[in-house]
C-alpha cells in the first residue's frame, strides 16, 4: 500500500502493453526462432488457444475478435507451419503494442484486443544484414542507405519442414506429407526534412500443406501500406495512410 502520489496514475492510457524487439530477444526461443506471438503469451490476460498453436485468446474473447496489424495493414492468419511459427520476422520487427481493452476509436473492427506490429528503418549509415539458421527455419535479412535522406530493409523466411513429417508413425498417414512456407518483408523510408518523411512497406506469405497424396492446401497474406508524416509543430503533427489488404486460401 502506498501513499505517494506519483504513484496513482502513470498514464492516460488503458490496458495497452508495448514490447520492445530488443527485449523480445532476451525470451528463450523454441527451435531456434524467435516468435512474437508467444511472447505475447507471456502478458497478464493472454492464453493459447491450444499446444503449439499460434493464436491467442484476450480476456476470454475468441481468436477471430483480435484485430492483427502489421505496419497499419491485416494479416488475416497470422501463423505459419500449424501454428508453430507466427507470421513476423523478428529480424524486421521494431515494436509491438498490444491493446486489451479502452481500444483506440482509429482501429475498430475488433471487440477483444488489437496486435499492431512495426518494423524497423533501415540503417542510414552502413549495409548490414544477417542469416539464421534452425532445425525447421532458414531465415536473412538486408538493410542501408539508399543516397543521403532514403533507407530501406527486407527480410526473408523459408522452411524446410518435411523431415519433421517423416518421423510420423506409418499408421497416421501423415507421415508423407509436406509443410513448406515462406514470407518477405520490406520497407522504404524517405525523410524529405526533419519535418517531413514517406514510408513504403510491404509484406507476403504463402503456406502450402498436404497431408496426403490426393489434397493440398495453400493460403496468402499480401498487405502494403504507403504513409505520410508530418509535423507542422510541436503540437500538432499528422499521419496520412494508404494500405492494401489481401488473404487467398485454397483447397485442391
Amino acid at each position: 500500500v502506498s501513499a505517494e502520489g506519483a504513484n496513482n496514475v502513470r498514464g492516460t492510457e488503458m490496458g495497452i502493453e508495448r514490447i520492445r524487439i530488443d527485449k523480445i530477444k532476451n525470451v528463450p526461443t523454441v527451435l531456434g526462432e524467435t516468435d512474437i506471438v508467444k511472447i505475447i503469451l507471456t502478458l497478464p490476460g493472454v492464453k493459447s488457444v491450444g499446444e503449439a498453436a499460434s493464436g491467442f485468446n484476450v480476456r476470454g474473447g475468441a481468436t477471430d475478435q483480435n484485430l492483427v496489424l502489421f505496419n497499419g495493414g491485416t494479416v488475416y492468419n497470422p501463423s505459419h507451419l500449424f501454428g508453430m511459427f507466427s507470421g513476423f520476422n523478428p529480424d524486421i520487427a521494431n515494436d509491438i503494442e498490444l491493446y486489451k481493452c479502452s481500444i483506440p476509436v482509429e482501429y475498430g473492427g475488433r471487440i477483444s484486443s488489437v496486435l499492431d506490429v512495426n518494423s524497423r528503418e533501415g540503417n542510414n549509415k552502413n549495409l548490414t544484414g544477417s542469416l539464421g539458421i534452425g532445425l525447421l527455419t532458414a531465415k536473412g535479412h538486408i538493410e542501408g542507405p539508399i543516397g543521403k535522406k532514403t533507407t530501406f530493409i527486407a527480410g526473408t523466411r523459408a522452411t524446410y519442414s518435411d523431415w519433421l513429417l517423416s518421423l510420423l508413425p506409418e499408421d497416421s498417414e501423415y507421415n508423407d506429407g509436406s509443410a513448406s512456407f515462406y514470407d518477405f518483408t520490406a520497407g522504404v523510408t524517405h525523410k524529405f526534412n526533419e519535418n517531413n518523411s514517406l514510408h513504403v512497406n510491404g509484406y507476403y506469405s504463402i503456406d502450402d500443406f498436404r497431408f496426403s497424396a490426393d489434397t493440398s492446401y495453400n493460403y496468402t497474406n499480401a498487405n502494403g501500406s504507403l504513409k505520410w508524416k508530418s509535423n507542422f509543430g510541436e503540437k500538432t503533427s499528422m499521419e496520412l495512410t494508404a494500405g492494401y489488404d489481401h488473404y487467398d486460401y485454397k483447397n485442391d
